[in-house]
């Protein structure tokens, strides 16, 4: 079984578009002539299945697109990213602060003591916030089970963060992700 689309499936503009621009290139390259460039865009315009825009583009080199270049990781930058994550453990947010400080702008360990610095604050504020209505809003019980399974919460996603950051993967944490309080730009 073949992963390619089927030539019967309909085509739309953005495909039209491919095989203009395509069609256009070999113009200008010198492999067809205004008549035959004036037929093969007729065509492409009339095309309805990729049977029909294949039809229109036979003969022709197909574009070459080369191919990004994936910038190597630094070990370097992965170990400052994890311990930024890391650093939270122990300094909460003024680790990845000091690192985010001291990190070249752009560079995967800053955006790395970003995301750790903004979940930090987050974590720190949400259990402020539940401390302060659960202590008011629910027995103490309630609270004795609450306030554990959120300090679980928190260092297992310390953890994760600082181990993704550490493999070189980005990882967007999930409360940063429902609570979106971003002091620090990670992007910067």
């Amino acid at each position: 079984m073949s992963n390619l689309p089927s030539l019967d499936l309909r085509v739309g503009d953005t495909e039209r578009a491919r095989a203009e621009a395509l069609l256009q290139d070999a113009y200008c390259a010198g492999r067809l002539d205004e008549v035959e460039l004036d037929e093969r865009l007729g065509m492409v315009m009339t095309a309805q299945t990729r049977r029909d825009l294949n039809a229109s583009v036979a003969g022709l080199p197909a574009r070459f697109v080369a191919p990004r270049a994936v910038a190597p990781r630094s070990p370097q930058a992965t170990s400052l990213g994890a311990t930024a994550h890391f650093s939270g453990l122990l300094t909460w947010i003024f680790g990845p602060l000091f690192l985010y400080a001291c990190s070249t702008p752009g560079t995967p360990a800053r955006r790395e003591a970003a995301h750790a610095f903004n979940y930090q604050l987050v974590a720190g504020l949400t259990f402020l916030v539940t401390a302060i209505v659960g202590g008011i809003l629910l027995p103490e019980a309630a609270m004795e089970v609450i306030m554990p399974l959120g300090w679980v919460g928190w260092l297992l996603l310390t953890i994760v963060g600082g181990a993704r950051a550490l493999s070189g993967q980005r990882w967007n944490n999930p409360l940063t992700r429902l609570i979106r309080l971003r002091v620090l730009d990670p992007m910067r």
